[in-house]
This record gives structure tokens, sequence and C-alpha cells, in this order.
């Protein structure tokens, strides 16, 4: 059997070498950065919209399909960025916790507005929730609720391009996250000229439609919210 003499000088080089070995990988691990979400989105209903002392009418569920989520760039109409594209469901939480939506990478900058699309899915779109679809057709929202103690599902078909206006633009840095909170005030969906409207009634579905349409561009509001306590910071 042949045997292998260690000798120091064979020791020396064999160290050597692992020290070099091992601090080339560790300044390459250093090396390597990882981007972290620097704005995010969050939802919430606004409270002098919940309930009825009445009990005329109750929501239980909301529910919007949205896409093309956007941020536009302040003092620029032509510049804005996406936040999340979707399809997607929002629910929207009608006890007014704040629910968060996403969150994104997007450019260090000021902002101005927001951006999105309330969207009938298309036949050839995927269901991200079965319920927008049916023998039917397919829908936008969705909302469960009593109205008059009776039990009652309406679904809208509606499409529109949102905008909303921030009172305050909102600066985004690199490295700090910034929350977004929208507030909706879905039970308006159902009053016109003071008097509610029966969802079960096919006749009010124009009135609730557009109902949704414009409270939705007029009265849901977006603003600051790094705290998501629902209020403006």
């Amino acid at each position: 059997m042949t045997k292998f003499k260690l000798t120091r000088g064979f020791l020396v080089m064999a160290l050597t070498a692992v020290l070099l070995t091992t601090g080339y990988y560790g300044c390459d691990d250093s090396s390597v950065t990882t981007e972290t979400d620097n704005v995010s989105l969050s939802i919430t209903s606004s409270k002098d919209s919940i309930g009825d002392s009445q009990g005329i009418l109750i929501l239980d569920t909301v529910k919007i399909l949205i896409k093309d989520i956007k941020l536009d760039v302040a003092s620029n109409i032509q510049d804005s960025t996406n936040f999340k594209t979707g399809p997607f469901v929002l629910f929207l939480n009608l006890t007014s916790e704040v629910n968060n939506i996403g969150s994104a990478i997007i450019p260090e900058g000021t902002y101005d507005k927001l951006k999105f699309e309330i969207h009938k899915l298309n036949d050839n779109e995927p269901l991200p929730d079965p319920e927008f679809a049916d023998a039917n057709g397919r829908y936008s929202v969705i909302v469960k609720g009593r109205y008059l103690g009776q039990y009652f599902v309406y679904k809208s078909s509606k499409s529109a391009h949102q905008k909303l206006n921030f009172q305050f633009s909102i600066s985004v840095l690199s490295k700090t996250l910034s929350n977004i909170t929208l507030v909706a005030k879905p039970y308006i969906w159902f009053i016109k000229n003071g008097a509610y409207l029966d969802p079960r009634d096919p006749s009010n579905s124009n009135d609730i439609d557009n109902n949704i349409k414009d409270n939705i561009k007029n009265n849901l509001k977006a603003f600051r919210d790094n705290d998501k306590n629902g209020l403006p910071d």
C-alpha cells in the first residue's frame, strides 16, 4: 500500500486554497440585492355607509372585478405606472376594516391619480371567481344582502374606466413602503332621490348600475394611509 506523507507546505497550500474559495463566494453573495415592494394598496368601507338602522337594506358581500390599476405621475398626463394588471376580484370589507389589495415595486416619484377599470370578463377570459358568470352572461359587480328581510343577489354587467384624483400628491420612495387606501360607499348604490331601490326589481337595474359607475367615480376616495387606519395621514 502506498502511503502519502502530508508535509507542512502541502497543508499551507490547501488551507490557502480553501480561504480563497470561501472569500470568492462570500463576495459574490454579498453583491446580490433583492428589491422590496415600495407601494401597497388597501380598501375599506366608509363608516357612514355601513348597516341600516331601519333594517331596510343590509349588505353582506360586495365583490368587484377590476383590472389595470395604474398610478399617474404628477404633472405628466402621459406617464403612468402599472400597479396590478389583473383582472382580479376586489372583496369589499363591510366592517370598516382595512383590507390589503396587494403591493408592488414602482419607480420612485410623485403620483397624483389612481386609475383602474371595472371589468366585465370577455368570453375568452378565465374566471377568477365562478360567480361572475352564469347562463345569462358575465358580470363585473356582485352584491349580496337582504332587502326588507328578503335575501337578494344583485349582479351588474357594466364596465367603466375610473380615475381618482388624490387630494394631496403621494411621494413614493424606492426603499420605503407607502400605502394608499381606497374608501368605498356601497350602500348608496341602492339609493335614488333619498329612497332605497329594491335590488330584486329588474326595473331598478339601470339606476343601480348607473349609481355604481357614478358613485365609484364621484365618491370613492383614495389617499395616503401608511398606518392603515382608514384615514388620511
